[in-house]
C-alpha cells in the first residue's frame, strides 16, 4: 500500500481525527451532521476552505460527543428558543475549552474556522439597529469567545457588542448579567451550563418587570410621595433643583422645565431609557427562533454542505462492534485449525520485510565511510561502509470480507472461514499484526463496517464474530478506505489489504480509483 498517495486524503485525515478524539467519524454523502455519537463529514472538494471547515466542524462536534450530556442538553433546550440559544453559546465555549486540555493543538483548527466565519459575516458584533434578542446573543457569543475561549479575532466585535448592549438594556441588568457570566470559566458539566442558562433567562424575566412602587424605597428621594419626610441632605419638595420630586402643578415641574436645565433633563432621559430597556427585555422573552441567531456550527455545517464533491458514495464508514455466537464460532475454529497450520509455514516468507542491522566497515563497497578515511594513510583499506540486512517479519494485514447479499448461499461462510484460518495462521508470527473487518454494517448499512478482530486480538477470543450472514449491498470503496486508514496508523513497514469478495462493488469507478491510489 502506497503511503504517500493516501496520507492527505480526506478519509485518512478524518479517521486520524476520530482516533485522536475517540469518536466515530464517517465521510461521505452530501450533508454534515452528528447524532451525538457519530460525526458525518460530507465528501468535500479538495480545497483549502473546505478542509478548514471540515476539520473545525469535526473538532467542535467531537468535543460535544466527548463532553456534552445530550440528555441534559435536550431537556434544557426544550424550555424555549431563548434558553436554547443561551445554552448553545455557553456549552460551545465550555466543550471547546474542555477539548483543548488534552488536545491543545486543536486551538489552531478551531480558531481558523472562527476566522472564516468572521470574514464571511456569519459571526459579527451587535448593531444598534438589531432587535434586542440579537443584541443579547451577539454580545454573549462574541464576549464569551473572546474573554473565555481567548479567540483574539473577536476583540473588536466583543467590545462593540458590549457598547450596544449597554445602550439597549438597563444598567442594572447589564451589571447583573456580567456577574453571572463571571461563572462561565468554572462550568464543568452540561448540567452546570444548563443551570447558568436558566439563571440568565430568569434575570431577563426579573429585570423586564416594572420597578416596585416608589414608596417602598426609603432611600430614593426622587420617588417619595409629596408629603413624605425627606431624608437628610435631600432637597425639599419645592427645591428648584429637584424636578423629579416636584408636584405636577409646580412651575418647575419636570415636564415644564426648560431644555437648558441639563441636570434635570438628564434624569428624565434616564427614566426613559429604563422604560425602553425593560421593553427591550420583554422583547427578548417573546422572541421566536427566527429572531435568534443560527447556531455557530450549524452555519459551518451549511457551508460544508455547499463544498461537497457531488458523490453519495460512503468514503469512510464507521466501525460497529459485533460479538456473534461464541459456541458456533468455537466449532468453526476447531474445523479450520488444520488448514491454518498449513498456511502458517507458507505465510512466513510472504510477510517478511527488511530489518536494518548495524553498519560496518569493509574493504569493498559503493559508499565510503567518512569517519574511517584516515585508515588509508596507514594502509588499512577498510574504508567502505556496508549495511547488513536481515529478513524479519514486519507487516500489518487488514482482511476485508464482502458479506453483501450476493455472497449468500455459502460463499459468505467460505469467506469467513478462510479469514479465520488466515488470521489464526498469522497470529503466532512475531512482527505481524492482523485485523479482520466485514462490510457492509451489521444490518446492511453502507455507511458502516463490522468489526471481527482488531490488531492484537486473539482469534479464539473473537471466534463468535466470524459467525455472520450475507446482507445488503457491496460498499467496497468505503471498506477499502477504512482498511487503509487503519493500516496507516500502524508502525509496521509493510501494509497489506486483502479483500475476500465475489466482485461487483456498488461503485466500480470509485473502488477502482481507491485500489489504484493505494497501490501506485
Amino acid at each position: 500500500m502506497n503511503k504517500g498517495n493516501l496520507m492527505q486524503a480526506l478519509p485518512i485525515v478524518a479517521a486520524a481525527y476520530g482516533r485522536k478524539f475517540g469518536v466515530k467519524v464517517q465521510v461521505g454523502g452530501a450533508k454534515a451532521s452528528t447524532d451525538g455519537r457519530t460525526i458525518v463529514i460530507p465528501a468535500i472538494r479538495d480545497e483549502p476552505v473546505a478542509k478548514t471547515l471540515a476539520w473545525g466542524y469535526l473538532t467542535h462536534e467531537a468535543a460535544h460527543v466527548r463532553f456534552t450530556d445530550m440528555g441534559v442538553y435536550r431537556r434544557t433546550a426544550m424550555k424555549g428558543p431563548l434558553v436554547n440559544a443561551v445554552l448553545n453559546i455557553l456549552e460551545d465555549v465550555r466543550i471547546e475549552n474542555a477539548i483543548l486540555g488534552p488536545y491543545p493543538g486543536s486551538v489552531k483548527t478551531l480558531d481558523e474556522t472562527l476566522g472564516w466565519l468572521v470574514r464571511e459575516g456569519a459571526t459579527r458584533a451587535a448593531k444598534e439597529a438589531d432587535s434586542p434578542p440579537m443584541v443579547l446573543t451577539c454580545f454573549l457569543l462574541t464576549m464569551l469567545r473572546y474573554r473565555v475561549r481567548r479567540q483574539a479575532v473577536l476583540k473588536d466585535l466583543a467590545e462593540e457588542s458590549e457598547r450596544v448592549l449597554r445602550m439597549t438594556f438597563p444598567a442594572s441588568f447589564v451589571h447583573r448579567l456580567l456577574g453571572l457570566l463571571a461563572e462561565v470559566p468554572g462550568l464543568d458539566s452540561t448540567a452546570s451550563t444548563a443551570g447558568l442558562a436558566d439563571r440568565i433567562v430568569a434575570l431577563v424575566e426579573q429585570e423586564a418587570q416594572e420597578p416596585p412602587p416608589a414608596a417602598e424605597s426609603d432611600d430614593a428621594a426622587g420617588d417619595q410621595e409629596p408629603g413624605e419626610d425627606d431624608a437628610a441632605g435631600d432637597p425639599e419638595p419645592g427645591d428648584d433643583d429637584a424636578a423629579g420630586d416636584q408636584e405636577p402643578d409646580e412651575e418647575e415641574a419636570a415636564g415644564d422645565q426648560e431644555s437648558g436645565d441639563d441636570e434635570v433633563a438628564g434624569g428624565q432621559e434616564l427614566g426613559d431609557d429604563d422604560a425602553a430597556g425593560r421593553d427591550a427585555l420583554r422583547a427578548i422573552l417573546s422572541a421566536g427562533e427566527d429572531e435568534l441567531p443560527e447556531d455557530l456550527f450549524e452555519a459551518v455545517a451549511e457551508a460544508l454542505n455547499a463544498q461537497t464533491a457531488g458523490t453519495d458514495t460512503p468514503l469512510l464508514p464507521s466501525l460497529e462492534d459485533y460479538q456473534g455466537y461464541a459456541a458456533i464460532g468455537n466449532t468453526r475454529l476447531a474445523a479450520v485449525k488444520g488448514e491454518s497450520a498449513k498456511l502458517a509455514a507458507r505465510l512466513q516468507g510472504l510477510v517478511q520485510a527488511h530489518d536494518m542491522a548495524k553498519t560496518r566497515t569493509a574493504r569493498r563497497g559503493r559508499a565510503l565511510s567518512t569517519r574511517h578515511l584516515h585508515r588509508a594513510a596507514v594502509g588499512d583499506d577498510r574504508i567502505f561502509q556496508r549495511t547488513d540486512q536481515r529478513m524479519a517479519p514486519n507487516t500489518a494485514v487488514h482482511v476485508l470480507i464482502d458479506l453483501s447479499g450476493s455472497m449468500a448461499g455459502g460463499a459468505d461462510r467460505i469467506a469467513l472461514d478462510a479469514a479465520m484460518s488466515l488470521a489464526l495462521a498469522l497470529e503466532p508470527i512475531r512482527g505481524v499484526s492482523c485485523a479482520v473487518t466485514a462490510f457492509p454494517g451489521p444490518n446492511g448499512e453502507a455507511e458502516m463496517v463490522t468489526r471481527i478482530t482488531s490488531h492484537g486480538d486473539r482469534v479464539a477470543a473473537r471466534a463468535g464474530a466470524f459467525v455472520q450472514n450475507a446482507r445488503g449491498g457491496t460498499p467496497m470503496t468505503g471498506a477499502l478506505w477504512y482498511a487503509a486508514a487503519d493500516l496507516l496508523a500502524r508502525q509496521e513497514e509493510r501494509r497489506v489489504i486483502l479483500t475476500l469478495t465475489d466482485g461487483g462493488p456498488n461503485d466500480w469507478d470509485s473502488a477502482n480509483a481507491m485500489v489504484m491510489r493505494a497501490g501506485t
